[in-house]
């Protein structure tokens, strides 16, 4: 398995524990390292190992459950540091209500020597913008 495979596996389990609502593998997944940041759609940035799981902590206790599918994966590794950047379709349930939104994400991982250790996620949800009959609405 090429590093840049071995990234990518990394990245596939950080969103398996996120739909699994599992703090377990959430903590084999991130780092150790004070580096750690995670700003989640619509929330402040939480630094710290201990804070960044608590904050995984919070969104599973909670009565959401989400099923993520990515999309438009994009991968590179420079040295000991693997980015990936990506967007999720999240499906939303709770009870009987549910709905999707789309969030663009950025994971950078470190290589500890054994295995990609997630030091960084931050989530943004997609705006999305409806083409109407005259100007068109532009990103410069």
């Amino acid at each position: 398995m090429t590093r840049k495979d071995a990234l990518l596996y990394q990245n596939a389990r950080f969103y398996e524990a996120f739909e699994r609502s599992s703090i377990e593998m959430m903590e084999e997944i991130w780092s150790d390292s004070s580096a750690v940041r995670c700003i989640h759609p619509g929330w402040s940035i939480v630094e710290g190992r201990q804070a960044v799981l608590e904050s995984w902590l919070r969104i599973f206790e909670g009565e959401v459950r989400m099923k993520v599918a990515l999309r438009n994966v994009r991968a590179d590794v420079y040295g000991n540091i693997g980015i990936v950047v990506l967007q999720e379709e999240v499906h939303y349930t709770s009870g009987k209500l549910s709905n999707t939104g789309s969030v663009m994400a950025t994971n950078i991982f470190e290589h500890d020597g054994r295995d990609w250790k997630l030091i960084h996620h931050h989530g943004s949800p997609t705006v999305v913008v409806e083409e109407q009959e005259g100007e068109n609405f532009h990103y410069n």
